[in-house]
């Protein structure tokens, strides 16, 4: 499996690996991140980053976030239907409101543009993530409806809105 690695103005988009284990832990440990995702268990344990260490291993576009070689969030492209996938990303609390999401996604974009057979791109978002639309809204997705994600953290259905965007 070839690895895939992105490099943008500040940000290197690149795989985890078993060293970045604790840092994975601390940053979706805080409650305040895990509660905008509907993927992450909170709290995040030794076994969580351990599962999704493999996980990651698994698919090239499962990717994390890196400033400075310093692990701040996670982001990837899961494929869907034929020629569809969708975009997942997340930050650590402290690096919000940075435009790291924003400069991320872009750069993931570009690359599926470029090097992949996807021509377009779905996200959901827990509706009243403010910060997460303006970023989709800001990379090119527009909204295409409403829906319900289960949310691991809360163990509980929440309202989302889904987005597209195409590659």
């Amino acid at each position: 499996m070839k690895l895939i690695e992105i490099k943008t103005k500040r940000l290197t988009l690149k795989q985890l690996t078993l060293r970045d284990k604790r840092r994975l832990i601390e940053l979706l440990g805080d409650a305040r991140v895990s509660e905008t995702l509907s993927r992450v268990p909170y709290p995040y344990t030794d076994d969580d980053a351990q599962f999704w260490l493999h996980h990651v291993s698994q698919n090239p576009f499962d990717l994390n976030i890196f400033c400075d070689n310093l692990l701040i969030g996670g982001i990837g492209l899961k494929p869907e239907v034929e020629g569809a996938c969708e975009l997942g990303y997340w930050l650590g609390f402290e690096y919000w409101g940075e435009g790291y999401a924003t400069e991320a996604c872009k750069g993931l974009l570009d690359y599926a543009k470029k090097s992949t057979t996807f021509n377009s791109c779905q996200a959901a978002v827990v509706r009243g993530n403010a910060a997460s639309i303006k970023v989709l809204e800001k990379v090119g997705f527009k909204l295409t409806g409403a829906g319900e994600v289960f949310s691991l953290s809360k163990q509980q259905k929440l309202p989302s809105l889904r987005y597209e965007c195409k590659l």
